[in-house]
């Protein structure tokens, strides 16, 4: 049986690995990519059941990515970390419900879990 891939985007590895081990811990298969062009292009091609995106500097990049995430993978839900604020207020993301911003990494643990919960 071929787990299910998740998408990971952060670039600080202490983060990257907290929602690896979270992601792992719910048999999912976390996929990362060391770069953001090449998650772009993975996006638009591979499958993912979820895509996790940690929005820190650069943030332009991710929030391309983000939106190449709801044009290519509509039914994936794109969860964002960080920068709530600054999503509310410029809305650089059109609003659809597949797209959930977190404030906190620490609530990406209790969001994925009740999703698979729920039978995503």
């Amino acid at each position: 049986m071929q787990l299910e891939r998740v998408l990971i985007v952060s670039d600080s590895p202490d983060r990257k690995a907290f929602l690896e081990f979270h992601v792992k811990g719910l048999k999912l298969r976390p996929i990362w990519y060391p770069n953001i062009l090449a998650a772009r292009m993975a996006a638009r091609s591979d499958p993912f059941v979820l895509i996790i995106v940690d929005l820190n500097i650069p943030m332009e990049p991710k929030l391309a990515l983000i939106n190449d995430c709801i044009r290519w993978q509509a039914e994936t839900m794109v969860v964002s970390i960080g920068k709530t604020e600054y999503l509310m207020k410029e809305k650089p993301l059109p609003e659809v419900s597949s797209v959930v911003s977190l404030s906190s990494i620490k609530s990406v643990p209790v969001l994925i879990k009740e999703w698979v919960d729920r039978g995503r």
